[in-house]
Order: C-alpha cells, then structure tokens, then sequence
C-alpha cells in the first residue's frame, strides 16, 4: 500500500520559502511507498544546507559543505549527515553550536510537517563523530566519588574574543532574554532544591557573586566558568586553558566549554547538570529537551529521569498544563558531559527563540517548578528509582448503612513531596441530598496510613460518586479515582426526621 506524503505542497512552500535557494514551485510532492517522504526530506536537506553555508560564510570558511536529512517515519528518526569535512582539525567545540541549531530547526520543521515528535541522529559522512574522535570516558580515573555531590553549571558568560581581548557574552539577546545571564537564577534555585531535598554538596562551575573580576570589571556573576576557575585554581591550567595553542580568535569559549566537565572531574563529584536554554532559527521550536552523551549509558537514564520529573512538576502549575517536555532524552556531542567522568547531562530549560518559551523562562513559577523536577530527576536516579508518574490506584466501592462510616485505603504509586493531601470530591449527589467533599492531611510518609473516611447519615438508599486525588506540597496531581459509596436505609431510619446527608469526614485518616 502506498504512504500518502505527510506534507501538504501548501505548507511545503511555505517551508522553503525561508530558503532563498529552494524556489517552492520546483518541488513536486510524489507519495513514497517507503518509511520516508521525498518531498519533506528535500525540504529538510535545502533547509540544513542553507543554515550550514549562512554559518561557514560567517566564520569565513568555505560554503562547499554538504548536508543531508532525511526523517524516517517508521522509527521517528530524524538523521542529519554533515560533511565529514567539517570535523577537519581537533576536537575542539568549534561545531557544537551550529550543529544544535540545525538539530533543533529542522526537528521543529518536521514536527510542522506532520512527521511528529522525532529523535534526531547526527552522523558525519555516514558515521558517528566517536570515529572521528576518541574520547577516554573512563568513569572518574579510578578516583572515588566525592559522596552525594553534585556540579551545576550555568551555561557560558563574558569570556575575552581574540586579538583584541574585547569582553563578550557567548550568546545574543532574544525575547528579552540572554541565556549567559538567565541561567545563573536558575542554577541558584537548583542548589537550594538539591541541598534542601537531598541534602546534596553543590559545587558551582560559575561565581554568583556581584563583586568585580578585575580585569574585566564586570561582575562575577556575569563571567563564564573559565575565568572563575582561574581564580579558583591559578596552577591548574589543565582545567582552564586547555587550548593554551589555539590561534582561533574564540580560544577562550573552548576553554569555558571544556573547563566546565574537567573542573567536575577535578572535584570527582558524583554528577553533573548544565543548565542551558535553547536556540533554534526555527521561531516554532519549543520546550524542554535533555541531551547525553551516547557511549554513556548512565547519561541516558538521567537525561529521562529529569524529563520525566520535568514534565510532572512543570504541567502540574496552572500556567504551564500544556508546556511540551520531551518524552526522552536525546544523544549529542556536547563537550559538558562529553569530556565528564561521571553521569552527566545537559538541560535545555526552553527555547530562548521562542516568543512562550521566553515568557516562561522569565516566570519565577516556571523556574521554580522545572528545577524542582530536576533536582526529583537526579535524586531519585541516585536513589535507583525510576521514571513513575503520581497515580492513584482503583478504590473499591463500599456499601454503607445509615449512621454508619468505613475507612477506605488509598494507595498510590509515584514519589509525591510530602507533605500529601487525600482529596476527596462529590461527583454525584442525589437530588434533595448534601453531600460534603474532604481533605486528609498526611504529613511524612510513615505518618498515618493513607486512608479517607466516608459516612452515610440518615440518608435512605442511593449511590454516592466521589472523586479522589493524591496532591502533593509542590501542587503535583494524581489522575482522580472514580468510586462508589452506596447508601443503605434501615428500619432505624423510618420515623422521625431524616438527615439526608453523606460525605467524607475531613479530619479522619485512620
């Protein structure tokens, strides 16, 4: 059976139109039989290649470069096939960002194009960069680990540009934003989480201080890692001017790069988060994303783990219930963990280049809850725990007789941050009835069992619905539980006045 294009000629053109080279009118859409669309990988390719030459021209470099991309729609994937030629010269940063830049833009394009949230795969001339390049990723150099410890690097900062040594931030200013100076906010509220949560020893790559570095005369908050650690560790130019031989006019941005994963291994902390926000010249391109080193296995599962807790504490506030959080976590070749003896990962908080994203970004609600889900990601990977959404489990309908109650169980599966509330809401009363919704508090976990009360008074006979959810102290929500109380009339309550009235008693937990 043939597969219809995915991607409308109308949206294609407009795709390709961002694309001075790639006039609309010459694509002819035809439906493949394969697990690929002709017409979406072309557009895909013309933008890679458009985005590539923009950015060699601007290094003055040579624009012969090729690029192919191409999505399969079986697997999700998105594979992008640079020029080997680019990986000319040392390992040495120099394409990190670009190669981001097409990775986010053309995974946003396919997204537009009905393809769906898609994994991309990054290869040179056909092959992974690790055969290119050899990377010792020996775990800690036999160094043990410092305890519970953890490196957090907010992203880039000032750093000295070459021959003339003038002070510039490593990344433009966006939607009143700029990634060098936003994320150090953010890396300060991780740190609280992490040592108040789980009583972590937090070592920062970068100074969150206002005092002045002298020879900038800037303030220590707004330098990059690179320069603190010269500070900090004057005889360890191992860590700080790994480049020491470079000619490159941005020599010192590798070094704050590569700075930032050594100075981890220095300390031998037990894991690392870098803190980022990202960038895409896809304006469309938007929300969290989690990148790990692919030779590092344990990079992965903390990448998903930070995802997973990311997701629930961030669409758990009222603002953010549809804010997209990438299902997994994605392989990349950024220097941070891929130089970083210990499980690393690299957070992209959200889109600096996207108009919501950046009103998120500069939300202290925003920041609050996806640090948070952080600091639940990491520390519960340590724990050896995993990815496990707040659910409530099935609740047994009872039947009660009038004047009576019942202690009902409430199990739940997840790792709620105590204390808990048991909230229980009417959903079905019957006419003429009052029916009153509760609360059970639950301070720790072995506090009281987790149980709510419901009661039936004088209230003849008919079935009560309710409605029970776990909330947690960070506004995290269990899905509700439907349950059935059916009242039951007895002889007891044929004269007299009836009390026709049922719910849950607030303050009983077992």
């Amino acid at each position: 059976m043939k597969r219809r294009s995915i991607i409308p000629t109308a949206v294609l053109g407009l795709l390709l139109a961002a694309s001075s080279s790639c006039p609309a009118a010459s694509v002819e859409v035809v439906p493949p039989e394969q697990a690929t669309d002709v017409a979406l990988d072309l557009m895909l390719t013309r933008e890679g290649q458009r985005m590539l030459d923009r950015f060699q021209l601007a290094r003055s470099k040579s624009a012969n470069l090729a690029v192919t991309a191409s999505v399969d729609l079986v697997r999700q994937v998105l594979v992008i096939d640079l020029d080997r030629r680019i990986l000319d010269g040392e390992d040495d940063h120099s394409f990190e960002d670009i190669e981001q830049r097409i990775r986010t833009a053309l995974a946003a394009y396919a997204l537009q194009a009905g393809a769906g949230e898609v994994v991309t795969e990054i290869i040179y001339g056909g092959k992974p960069y690790s055969h290119y390049f050899q990377r010792d990723l020996q775990f800690r150099q036999g160094v043990a680990p410092l305890g519970n410890s953890v490196l957090v690097s907010a992203s880039h900062g000032l750093v000295s540009i070459h021959p003339g040594r003038e002070w510039e931030f490593q990344r433009p200013l966006s939607h009143g934003i700029r990634e060098d100076l936003i994320t150090p906010g953010y890396a300060e509220e991780l740190q609280t989480f992490l040592q108040d949560r789980g009583s972590a020893s937090v070592y920062r790559a970068r100074r969150n201080t206002g005092d002045l570095h002298p020879d900038s005369m800037r303030p220590w908050s707004e330098m990059s890692a690179r320069y603190h650690l010269m500070n900090l560790l004057p005889d360890r130019t191992d860590i700080w001017h790994h480049f020491a031989n470079s000619t490159e006019r941005d020599r010192e941005v590798k070094d704050d790069i590569r700075s930032r994963p050594y100075y981890a291994n220095h300390l031998a902390v037990e894991g690392m988060l870098s803190l980022h926000t990202n960038a895409s010249d896809s304006p469309s391109a938007r929300g969290t994303r989690a990148y790990y080193h692919a030779n590092k296995q344990a990079d992965r599962e903390l990448g998903d783990m930070a995802l997973c807790y990311m997701h629930e504490l961030i669409t758990a506030q009222d603002a953010y219930t549809e804010f997209p959080v990438a299902a997994k976590s994605e392989a990349a070749r950024h220097g941070e963990n891929g130089f970083a003896h210990m499980p690393s990962v690299v957070i992209e908080i959200a889109f600096h280049t996207n108009a919501e994203d950046a009103a998120a970004l500069l939300d202290p609600v925003f920041r609050t809850a996806s640090m948070k889900g952080v600091e639940k990601g990491y520390r519960l990977f340590r724990e050896g725990k995993g990815c496990v959404p707040l659910k409530a489990e099935p609740i047994q309908g009872i039947q009660l007789p009038q004047g009576s109650s019942q202690q009902v169980d409430v199990a739940f599966e997840g790792y709620p941050q105590y204390p808990i509330e048991l909230v229980t809401t009417n959903v079905g009363c019957p006419p003429g009835w009052t029916c009153s919704d509760g609360k059970v508090h639950i301070t720790a976990p072995d506090d009281k069992p987790s149980q709510i009360t419901l009661r039936c008074e004088n209230a003849g006979s008919a079935p009560i619905l309710w409605d029970t959810r776990v909330v947690d102290a960070d506004g995290v929500e269990s899905p509700p539980v439907r349950h059935v109380v059916q009242c039951i009339r007895t002889s007891r309550g044929l004269s007299g006045a009836p009390i026709i009235s049922a719910g849950v008693e607030p303050a009983t937990a077992g």
